[in-house]
């Protein structure tokens, strides 16, 4: 099934040389997928608040958007890139340089005189290749692709709070259950204990009960150690100072409003952050090249100079202009071997984009792939998963009710049966978390 999904993003956008809008090929779409897999063009895009439905991890995440240091970083790159794209623009307009002097002089018996220039030159360079439309070109969509590479970090921030968070909610889970079950082996303690001392029970089956106990108790401490990194992780995340984060119940938290039923978006994966940044670094690639290529024309360059000046014969004011226009074509010719091994470099560095391309594609396939089998395996689990709860749980109460009524069962059945139910609910809990986990790779996989 993985393997016939890459084809679909193989197939798209490589539509010429111009690099086209990502496309998908109708001959061959029906042969693409499994009987068990839709795949439409588009679906209506959501935004994370829709899909992260829980009010307490909206908060985190809305706190994390704002002020998470690497979010701020890349808004940062997306501004650079935009006044480089700006500078760009302005490439086709000519250059003006302003120089202003004044000379101040005094010989013997003269009076001093003073005497100022005021020089204007113009200089208007314009590459018959196509330099100047090329470099726009690279420097857009170098922008652009700034702007994908701010929504691709977003996009994990979201997934990485949102792990955080229903990481949390299932240790604090995990830790009520293991208390609890440390108050039943009490129990279970006190009792074996009491039926030592009538003749019921033997030394061994009180050190049993008291190692499963103990065994449990440095759980517990485990439990609370993996809870507080978890927590100082997630602050970490929100880039604000240790402190305690408020999230909801595991019976009360809302689960990831992500369907692994619902219809696999073409649209959906062509507009991937990741794709699209692959694919406007590839368009730059492009246009980087193509101005390696302008190196290979002449060059037309124009010249103008002005001179205000009051030390020309005997005017003072005003001043006389002095214009001067100089025009010139330049071919290269020989530059020992750079402009060829400019051109070859940015060819060399145009494929590499393509195969960076071509790889965010096969990945995009993957990471749906991944995220929908771990969701569908992950939902089959939770239902096998609950019926063993209730099986170890009965049978927990079965055996402490023999156990005081009948002679025959032993201890080592007890601790069993307790072991089991622990481990069942612990088990539980993360399957739970596994299939919150299944949602979030799949929103990271579909989502934009």
């Amino acid at each position: 099934m993985k393997n016939r999904l890459f084809l679909i993003l193989v197939s798209a956008l490589m539509v010429g040389c111009g690099v086209q809008k990502p496309v998908v090929e109708e001959a061959v779409r029906p042969n693409l997928l499994e009987p068990d897999i839709v795949l439409v063009d588009s679906v209506p895009m959501r935004s994370w608040q829709e899909i992260f439905v829980d009010e307490s991890l909206q908060a985190l995440i809305s706190e994390a958007l704002t002020n998470n240091a690497d979010v701020r970083t890349m808004q940062l790159n997306v501004e650079q890139a935009a006044i480089q794209m700006r500078v760009a623009k302005l490439s086709y307009l000519p250059s003006f340089t302003l120089s202003p002097s004044a000379t101040v002089t005094k010989a013997n018996g003269a009076p001093v005189s003073t005497s100022y220039e005021l020089p204007l030159t113009m200089s208007w360079e314009l590459n018959l290749g196509g330099q100047v439309e090329a470099l726009k070109a690279a420097t857009k969509y170098q922008w652009m692709n700034a702007q994908e590479q701010l929504k691709y970090t977003q996009l994990q921030l979201i997934a990485s709070v949102a792990n955080a968070y229903y990481t949390l909610i299932m240790l604090d889970e995990q830790l009520r259950l293991s208390e609890q079950s440390v108050q039943l082996q009490r129990e279970t303690l006190e009792t074996i204990t009491a039926m030592k001392e009538v003749g019921m029970m033997n030394e061994l089956a009180v050190n049993q009960a008291e190692t499963e106990l103990q065994a449990t108790i440095a759980s517990v401490s485990d439990l609370r150690l993996q809870r507080e990194k978890t927590e100082r992780a997630l602050n970490l995340l929100l880039s604000r100072t240790p402190q305690n984060v408020q999230y909801s119940n595991y019976t009360d938290v809302k689960d990831i409003n992500m369907d692994a039923d619902s219809p696999v978006s073409l649209e959906a994966l062509a507009m991937r952050p990741d794709v699209r940044s692959a694919e406007y670094q590839l368009r730059a690639s492009f246009s980087n090249t193509k101005v390696a290529r302008s190196q290979f024309y002449p060059s037309l360059k124009l010249t103008a100079s002005g001179l205000w000046t009051n030390n020309i014969g005997e005017i003072v004011n005003p001043a006389k202009l002095l214009l001067n226009l100089i025009g010139g074509l330049t071919q290269p010719l020989f530059q020992m071997g750079q402009i060829k091994a400019g051109f070859e470099i940015a060819k060399s560095q145009q494929e590499q984009a393509q195969i960076a391309f071509e790889q965010a594609l096969l990945q995009a396939g993957s990471e749906v792939a991944n995220a929908l089998s771990e969701c569908h395996t992950t939902q089959q689990k939770l239902l096998v998963r609950k019926a063993q709860v209730e099986a170890s749980r009965k049978a927990v109460e079965n055996v402490r009710e023999l156990m005081q009524y009948s002679p025959s069962v032993t201890y080592l059945e007890v601790l069993t049966a307790q072991s089991s139910w622990l481990n069942a609910q612990l088990q539980q809990t993360a399957d739970w978390l596994e299939l919150q986990q299944g949602k979030i790779n799949l929103y990271k996989a579909l989502c934009r």
